[in-house]
């Protein structure tokens, strides 16, 4: 038989030894497992690929659809917010304090957004300098945004141009690149002024200003109406030559304005007139401006006519 030691040695293995210093496990002992440490939380992340994942798509920003929701909303709370809230990012010029006659002065105490005209527009009317609407405006603009035709008689420097300006750019369409309004005016300067205080009263919507007149260039007249033109301001007798040649298309024109219209009505420019209006729609409505000293009546008119 081998020298070597047997396995396992006597008294372990098979046999307790009695003079063993250890105790045998209790079999009904109980184990409580310990919270996580910080250590063991990395740990346990790190071979836990499930948790992390879920913990990676809970930070995950949202999605395109909820973004839209979100922008809209926000969009929808700046159009309802509060008059002071627009107003109080305006740049006002400053405060006229010149002397004001009765002509300015003697109105109902209407105020611009009674007439529920667009904010950009209401923007640009403040801007301007308008505070409240003079009498020709209180009178003309409920009128005119209804599309009757008008006979309106103010002095220089009572607001009339902007009497028919404000009406004209709210009743256009700006997505519609089709020419909507048209202001005839007798001179090449009144047109330039006409058209600036269109642009400066429209400077917040998206509408495109044109003036035309003679004794300037042609083909820059007809380049410039290749590209989307709203309101048309100018001279009868250049518009009547663009018209005739097929460039300045009239037929969704539904506005058309005669500032000075006494003088627009003389033996000069009735001819011109009377063509022009057969380029425009059916449908058209028609704003007549005259001076005070005026004597004459219009001896034509589409529908029943609105003294102002």
């Amino acid at each position: 038989m081998s020298s070597r030691a047997r396995y396992p040695p006597p008294g372990m293995g098979g046999g307790m030894n009695p003079n063993h210093p250890f105790q045998p496990r209790n079999p009904t002992q109980n184990y409580t497992t310990r919270g996580p440490t910080p250590n063991n939380m990395n740990h346990q992340a790190f071979h836990n690929p499930q948790q992390q994942q879920w913990l990676r798509r809970t930070q995950l920003p949202p999605s395109d659809s909820t973004a839209d929701e979100v922008e809209k909303t926000v969009q929808s709370e700046a159009v309802d917010s509060s008059p002071q809230d627009w107003k109080a990012g305006l740049k006002l010029p400053p405060a006229d304090t010149r002397y004001k006659t009765e002509d300015v002065t003697a109105t109902k105490g209407n105020e611009f957004e009674d007439y529920f005209l667009k904010r950009e527009l209401l923007m640009g009317i403040y801007e301007k300098g308008f505070e409240r609407p003079s009498p020709i405006q209180e009178e003309s603009i409920p009128i005119a945004l209804t599309g009757s035709d008008i006979l309106a008689r103010a002095k220089n420097g009572t607001g009339k141009t902007a009497a028919f300006c404000i009406p004209a750019l709210e009743k256009i369409d700006h997505d519609n690149n089709v020419i909507q309004v048209v202001i005839l005016v007798p001179t090449r300067e009144l047109a330039l002024q006409t058209s600036q205080v269109c642009k400066e009263l429209g400077k917040h919507l998206k509408i495109q200003v044109m003036v035309t007149t003679g004794g300037t260039s042609l083909k820059d007249d007809i380049m410039r109406l290749y590209q989307p033109v709203h309101l048309l301001v100018g001279t009868p007798g250049r518009i009547l030559d663009l018209a005739k040649k097929g460039i300045c298309v009239l037929k969704d024109c539904s506005m058309l304005v005669m500032d000075e219209a006494d003088k627009l009505l003389s033996p000069e420019f009735q001819p011109s007139i009377e063509q022009l209006i057969h380029f425009m729609s059916v449908g058209w409505s028609i704003w007549k401006v005259w001076t005070p000293w005026c004597s004459c009546e219009p001896d034509y008119l589409r529908g029943p006519l609105q003294f102002v």
